[in-house]
Parts: C-alpha cells; structure tokens; sequence
C-alpha cells in the first residue's frame, strides 16, 4: 500500500500527543524501561519525522548503543535525517510488515516501541468525507488506508490474548480514553490534513474548502473544551509486552 502523506506539513504541525508523552515519561518509566544495566538497541517503528525519536524515546534509555528508527515513507525519513539527526539514531526506509526489509536485525533489538493508531475519530471523518456526495467523485478507488481494527472495533483483551497465543508475556495493558486539545482551529485543521490520505486528490482550487469541511467533521466527532480550543479524544490502548 502507498501512502500519500504531506510529509512537510506533518512536520511542521506536529508534536508528540501528550497522552505519548505520559506513556514515556511515566508508564515505562514505572516498568523499569530505564533501569536496564544492558546496552540497549531499540527499534522505532513508525518514526515519522523523528521528533517523537529524540524527544522521547532517546532520553528514556540511559545506556543506549543504537535507535534503529524505520518508516515507510521516504519523505519522512529525509526530513528525520535532516531535523533530528542523532549520533545514536539511525533513519531506515522500511516496513514492518514487510520481512525483507527488516530481516537483518533478527534477534538484536533489546526493545521495540511504536505509537500505531488502532481506533481514532479521525478514521471517522475520513470515511464521512469519503462518502460525502460533495466529494466523493474525487475519490472512486482511492484506498482510504482505514485498518480493520476500526471497522472491527477490536478491545484491548483481543491483542492481549493475539500477543499471549504467539508467545509474549503481557506486563501491561490498559485502555483509557485519552484527550488532547489544539490550541486553535487551524492547528487541528492543519495537522490532519497533512494525516489525511484523500487530500491529494482533491484538485487545489477545491482544496480550502476540503480542509473546511474536515474541520468540520472533526468538530463533529470530537469537540471544544470549556476554553473553546477544539480537541481530539481517543480511546487509548498501552500494551508492553515481553518476549517469553
């Protein structure tokens, strides 16, 4: 699957959730994450722009040797490269769910982290967008690269019970919703439509009024808080798992 993303203004409107934020700075803490005697070799899954990399998971580990930070998308990676280069970090092309690309690290990751979205509201607008007469026409076989985890619905006890049946040992897993708010409409505008995969195949002189109609919809789905700052909740899943 290729993915169509504004890797540029991704990068230039994001920031770490601060729901990701806490999971670093207190639940692995809390579950000793930073206390290994050992020298430590982590993999990034989905590393994006790289931000969340060196702000969060780099100071989480104290004896670190090496940050393997892999993503799919080309763009990500140079801007990775070029933002937030580290002596520790190295940024790989590369798909997860593609074995070819990764096989050469078989056995050497101490740890392995990603921050993957499962369920999200923003699913939700892109599926309403998708369907939504004004605009529809412009997406007839346009994957809209929504998992099956959404569609499905799926808990927290179904991957709790898919890690334990392929041989992990679940030391954490816990599902809260979890709300971070925007500073304004155009902030939240801006950031999902750099996320949203059917943007670039609205033609330009349409664009604006796309990008309205998704504030719109992400209005809808989600809200304001008692500031008037709009917000985007989530029903959140932390899993830590350890290879048995």
């Amino acid at each position: 699957m290729t993915l169509h993303l504004s890797s540029e203004l991704y990068y230039k409107k994001h920031n770490p959730f601060e729901s990701v934020k806490l999971f670093f700075s207190e639940v692995l803490v809390q579950l000793g994450w930073n206390k290994n005697n050992e020298k430590e070799v982590v993999m990034d899954v989905g590393c994006g722009p790289g931000r969340t990399t060196t702000e969060q998971i780099l100071p989480l580990f104290h004896k670190l040797e090496k940050i393997y930070a892999i993503d799919l998308l080309p763009d990500m990676i140079d801007i990775a490269r070029k933002q937030n280069y580290h002596l520790k970090i190295e940024y790989i092309v590369a798909n997860i769910e593609d074995w070819s690309t990764i096989q050469q690290w078989k056995e050497q990751m101490t740890k392995v982290v990603s921050i993957h979205c499962f369920h999200c509201r923003f699913y939700t607008t892109i599926l309403k967008l998708k369907e939504n007469p004004k605009w529809k026409r412009f997406f007839i076989g346009v994957d809209d690269s929504v998992p099956d985890s959404h569609h499905q619905k799926y808990d927290a006890l179904f991957y709790k019970k898919r890690l334990e049946s392929i041989g992990f040992e679940v030391l954490h897993c816990k599902k809260e919703v979890k709300i971070d708010v925007f500073s304004s409409d155009e902030d939240i505008k801006n950031f999902f439509t750099s996320l949203c995969v059917l943007t670039p195949h609205v033609p330009l002189d349409r664009k604006e009024d796309f990008q309205n109609d998704l504030l719109e919809e992400l209005l809808r789905h989600n809200g304001r808080d008692s500031n008037g700052r709009p917000y985007h909740d989530g029903k959140i899943l932390e899993l830590v798992v350890r290879k048995k």
